[in-house]
Formats: C-alpha cells, sequence, structure tokens
C-alpha cells in the first residue's frame, strides 16, 4: 500500500511530465524556484526537466550553472503569469537529488 503524502514521481521515474489542471493565472507576475543541486548532476537534471516542458511557453528555464562560492548547481525556473505547479513543488520536496529551494515571486517587467 502506498504511503500516505508520498509523491510517486522523481527525477529519475518519470520521463513524462504529468500535465495538472490549468494553473490560476496571476498576471503581470512571475512565480519562480531556484533550486540547488550537486554539481555532477545539473546538466542531467536541468535537460529532464526542460524536456518536461517543452511547449509549455508560460514555463522559462531562466539558467542553470554553477555557484561561484561553494560550487553548487543550481536551476532556476519561472512560470510566467501562472502559479507553479503544487506537484513540481512536491516532487522537489522530496526529491532526494534536490539539495534545496525556494520560491519567488516577481513583477514582470512592462
Amino acid at each position: 500500500m502506498a504511503e500516505m503524502g508520498v509523491i510517486p514521481y522523481s527525477f529519475n521515474g518519470i520521463t513524462e511530465y504529468p500535465r495538472s489542471q490549468p494553473l490560476p493565472t496571476i498576471p503581470g507576475q512571475a512565480q519562480g524556484v531556484y533550486i540547488t543541486l550537486h554539481p555532477d548532476i545539473v546538466d542531467n537534471i536541468s535537460m529532464k526537466i526542460a524536456g518536461w516542458f517543452a511547449g509549455r511557453e508560460e514555463i522559462e528555464i531562466v539558467d542553470v550553472g554553477i555557484s561561484d562560492k561553494q560550487g553548487l548547481g543550481f536551476l532556476i525556473i519561472e512560470w510566467l503569469e501562472c502559479e507553479i505547479d503544487q506537484l513540481f513543488l512536491a516532487i522537489l520536496r522530496d526529491e532526494e537529488l534536490v539539495g534545496d529551494y525556494t520560491v519567488y515571486g516577481r513583477d514582470l517587467e512592462v
């Protein structure tokens, strides 16, 4: 029996991201996620996520790289004018490969 509260998805477990219900819109706003990863896997994970969200114009990978001070891998993703998919946040919360993540919001430039 599946454990309650555990998301049955992970970076290694799915090749195609399950599309959720339409996301609530937030005109003029972007919501983003800053994700830290081990530097050895950041490229593979960013390619997988890019594949998950290919063709979804509302989701943009802003940057991928290695941090200057601690050498951590990072990935920045933004949802433009809609809320972040809660399934994606649940995957980040439960995924062992994710060192940490933070969610932010910002105004889109006019």
